[in-house]
């Protein structure tokens, strides 16, 4: 009996520790093509900030396990987005962007991303860590993707920018006020 469970027990330790080490790594390339904006809004008008890819690391090196068929867990997979290649426009609205932001401070966006399960041909959830001014907070949104040589992933992720702690700018004694909701639209050309 002593061995039957001896046995038991080494055959569920050692399939628990292949499975923990069943990382496959990979390297992606995110293509200079590939468009990344925030959108935010004040109570006069909406306002875009575009990322410059050039500020873009070009390779990320990436570990993923799929558990399931529609389910891919990644570990180490982060986009750093540094705060000096967003342009707003005009010099106010990128100080004041930068402000809010806290890019002095903080100079990099953090986006770690968790998790994919797949919802039907083409769509899934993404599951992501965002981290801005050293606030993190996980978020689940659907993404779009088409499959190939080179990959497009799409989509818009919501945010609260109260969630980060972050004070929205107001302007000639409070009358321009921005408001809380941003939203991180991208559209990502990706090559394994």
């Amino acid at each position: 009996m002593k061995n039957v469970l001896l046995i038991v027990t080494v055959l569920f330790f050692g399939a628990f520790t292949s499975a923990q080490n069943s990382f496959q790594n990979k390297t992606v390339k995110i293509l200079p093509k590939s468009k990344l904006k925030i959108t935010g809004d004040t109570n006069i008008k909406s306002f875009d900030c575009v990322f410059d890819m050039k500020f873009l690391q070009k390779e990320y090196p990436i570990e993923y396990i799929t558990d399931e068929p529609n389910h891919v867990r990644f570990k180490n997979a982060v986009l750093g987005l540094n705060t000096k290649g967003f342009d707003c426009g005009n010099g106010p609205i990128n100080s004041d962007f930068h402000k809010l932001i806290q890019s002095e401070k903080y100079p990099h966006i953090l986006i770690e991303l968790l998790e994919i399960r797949r919802q039907q041909e083409g769509s899934a959830n993404a599951v992501v860590n965002i981290t801005i001014a050293e606030t993190r907070k996980e978020h689940t949104f659907p993404v779009e993707f088409s499959k190939g040589e080179v990959s497009n992933i799409s989509g818009i992720l919501m945010l609260d920018i109260k969630d980060f702690k972050l004070e929205p700018p107001k302007k000639l004694f409070g009358m321009i006020v921005v408001k809380d909701d941003i939203e991180i639209n991208f559209n990502l050309k990706v090559k394994k």
